[in-house]
């Protein structure tokens, strides 16, 4: 997240520490509360499943045939029935949850069980336990666990060292990378790699939204503004911003002059982004405790497990936003990362290609958590048509 970002948060309770935050979890059964310390507060009771020998038949991702093909194409898997269920079920909850508008509510996130133990669940962060109540009705025997965040803190402001940025090897203008250190007005972050137009096939830079400032709220006020990316230390004018989107915290830039974006992640190996993984695709990695990687411009190449999948977040930003992905941890990113993508091998082609999870716009800061975040790849195709 860039400096000047806004959190959302009461600021009651009491503090902990010289944070001025506190994190309380509650279990909350339908047959009453346990008001136990060391508790979570969760509703349902789970689902009823079938045997676990029989499959489904799921679209895992959305890959183009070949790197320089502009449309994409379902990969499908057999997953077990009970799992999938399990994961659907949580899905239909998620979505309710998401149309109740519940100010009380900051994050909610599906968490996926594994083959094994199919049963998924539903972790909330809310600033006040009431929202339970509410929660209860929407359940449908999915259990749902509601961590009581009492305070957010501001975020404290980052010095980047921008001589510790990864700036492109080689500005080759038929093709920058992801990856590496980009310029939007004042501020920095990592370029993604292209993201195209699902009806066109034209490829765009990216990053996140906040990069431009404003919390990352403008949607057309910042159109024509630069992007530069630096190389040996100076700035190359690379596109102009075509329109941001605040409630996925991502900018769309047109290429200008010679330049054209690729679907490269420089450093990475493989490096060649084919697809994105689907909703369902992400809980299937969940499921099977596969990691998630990325390559940003200030802390290189970081992994970590996925947390979450088919998230809402309200934790900064004055939008909140769907289509989230949790995983890792703080030290996944910090200021100048965002816009970098995280990925996974390309079950079919693993040494050849990664596919992309989703574009890294945060991570946590208050004491009770420690995760990062950002928009998921299915999302910017489902919400906008763009994807990687």
């Amino acid at each position: 997240m860039a400096e000047g970002e806004q959190t959302n948060g009461d600021s009651g309770g009491e503090s902990d520490g010289e944070t001025g935050a506190r994190l309380s979890r509650r279990r909350l059964l339908r047959t009453g509360i346990n008001l136990g310390v060391s508790g979570a507060l969760v509703l349902g009771y789970g689902a009823e499943y079938v045997s676990s020998d029989d499959l489904d038949t799921i679209t895992y991702a959305m890959a183009r045939p070949s790197p320089d093909a502009e449309t994409l194409e379902p990969r499908t898997k057999d997953v077990p029935v009970a799992w999938h269920e399990s994961v659907r079920l949580a899905f239909g909850v998620q979505e309710k949850i998401r149309e109740a508008g519940l100010s009380p509510l900051l994050g909610s996130f599906i968490v996926p069980g594994s083959y094994s133990d199919p049963e998924a669940s539903i972790s909330v962060d809310a600033t006040d336990e009431s929202v339970s109540e509410t929660l209860e009705n929407l359940t449908e025997g999915v259990e749902v666990e509601v961590n009581v965040v009492d305070e957010i803190p501001p975020k404290a402001e980052e010095d980047l060292e921008l001589a510790d940025a990864h700036q492109v090897a080689d500005l080759n203008p038929d093709g920058v990378p992801g990856g590496i250190i980009c310029e939007g007005g004042e501020k920095f972050g990592t370029l993604t790699p292209a993201l195209y137009d699902a009806e066109t096939g034209e490829r765009f830079f990216a990053t996140s939204n906040h990069v431009y400032g404003a919390s990352g709220t403008k949607e057309t006020e910042h159109e024509g503004e630069p992007l530069a990316v630096l190389y040996d230390d100076d700035p190359y004018h690379v596109g102009d911003v075509v329109r941001g989107y605040p409630e996925a915290d991502v900018v769309r830039v047109a290429p200008v002059s010679e330049y054209r974006p690729s679907s490269e992640i420089e450093r990475a190996s493989p490096s060649t982004v084919i697809g994105q993984y689907t909703k369902m695709g992400l809980a299937d990695l969940t499921a099977r405790d596969e990691p998630l990687t990325k390559l940003g411009a200030m802390t290189d190449r970081t992994s970590g497990r996925i947390k979450g999948v088919d998230g809402m977040t309200c934790y900064a930003g004055e939008a909140c936003k769907s289509g989230q992905l949790k995983w890792g941890d703080e030290g996944t990113l910090q200021d100048g990362d965002s816009g970098s993508v995280n990925f996974h091998a390309d079950p079919e082609n693993p040494d050849d290609y990664v596919l992309v999870g989703g574009i890294n716009n945060a991570r946590t800061w208050w004491p009770g958590a420690n995760f990062a975040w950002g928009t998921a790849g299915y999302h910017l195709l489902d919400a906008y048509g763009l994807h990687f």
